[in-house]
């Protein structure tokens, strides 16, 4: 069987040796790499950045990694999801509120995240879901660059360096009345596209090794390995997660394979994995090394379980699809105690 270990490659030329000004960012995407020129450029810059990608691609990484690589790196990073505030609340905890401002408010008052943001980054997630209302009171903030408590007269300067960003089209609020445009431009001066997962494959391997280091450190053992088999599943799929969906994937199959060092195509979801394809896909595939590895992975399923439902079970396909298989691939005949 082969086996494709997850390890670190030494730097093999003077550009790699040089540190990356993104150590939480490691990809060999040149779509995401040139993304990450104008990241380089935000990072030494006091304008504010917009961050476009989609759900679970990343973008509160890369907010933290342009924030840890800024002047302003000994100063918080405050992160705040727009989405995930109930609307009668967004504007207390960006603003504060002052003393008595509202029945319930916390006596003496609560500040709000631009004031904990101080001489740091406020990350501002989901900015497209704001309400109208409350886009009118935050360009003010950035334009003025003051800030005043709910129920308070009294304005405060601000030092705050802001980080915006979103899964929509903002270009099309716009032009829909749903976001103002005076506000997209402000927040625009620097733009950020991180490529979703399914245009930049060639850091899935990466990632997986990140991902099973963090998971073997937190269980104190486990696998730390991806059979060829497993790396061939993670490339076919589509990730329409993203990088999170990677992370949870691998973490069930981390948690199935548990202790094994490897995982195996069986221990990922079988109703995605490339062994579930179609028919029409199968017989389109003639690729020599797919067809060697998708015999590799039955003759194992087969060793492993006691019948030949169980291996089909295992592989999640039918057994009729197994027998199949095993007739396409000239598996041999099995024992009679895989009948």
């Amino acid at each position: 069987m082969w086996i494709y270990l997850l390890r670190r490659r030494p730097a093999s030329s003077p550009a790699q040796q040089q540190p990356t000004l993104f150590p939480a960012i490691a990809t060999k995407s040149p779509l995401y790499q040139k993304q990450l020129q104008t990241a380089r450029i935000a990072a030494h810059s006091l304008s504010h950045t917009l961050l476009l990608g989609e759900t679970g691609s990343g973008k509160e990484v890369l907010a933290r990694a342009i924030h840890d690589a800024s002047p302003r790196k000994n100063g918080p990073f405050v992160a705040v999801n727009i989405a995930s505030l109930p609307k009668d609340l967004i504007a207390s905890e960006l603003f504060g509120y002052a003393d008595g401002a509202f029945t319930g408010a916390k006596k003496g008052g609560q500040p709000g995240k631009f004031e904990a943001a101080s001489h740091g980054t406020l990350f501002l997630d989901e900015i497209g879901e704001m309400t109208l209302e409350l886009q009118v009171l935050l360009l003010r903030v950035l334009e003025e660059r003051k800030i005043t408590r709910l129920g308070s007269h009294t304005e405060k300067e601000l030092d705050v360096r802001i980080i915006a960003a979103t899964n929509r089209f903002l270009e099309d609020d716009v032009q829909n009345g749903l976001f103002r445009a005076d506000l997209y431009y402000r927040l625009n001066v620097l733009q950020i596209r991180i490529p979703p997962l399914r245009e930049r494959k060639e850091d899935i391997a990466s990632l997986a090794e990140q991902f099973l280091h963090q998971l073997h450190e937190q269980y104190e053992g486990g696998p730390t390995q991806l059979r060829e088999t497993a790396m061939t599943a993670l490339h076919r799929h589509s990730w329409p997660g993203n990088v999170r969906e990677l992370r949870n994937v691998l973490e069930r199959a981390f948690l199935h394979a548990f202790p094994d060092p490897q995982i195996s195509v069986q221990h990922l979801p079988p109703d995605w994995t490339w062994l579930g394809q179609n028919e029409a896909d199968a017989q389109a595939d003639h690729s020599p090394l797919l067809r060697t590895l998708e015999r590799e992975t039955i003759q194992q399923a087969i060793r492993e379980a006691p019948s030949i439902s169980a291996a089909a079970k295992k592989l999640g396909i039918a057994r009729s699809t197994l027998y199949r298989k095993m007739s396409e691939l000239a598996i041999g005949p099995c024992s009679e105690s895989h009948v």
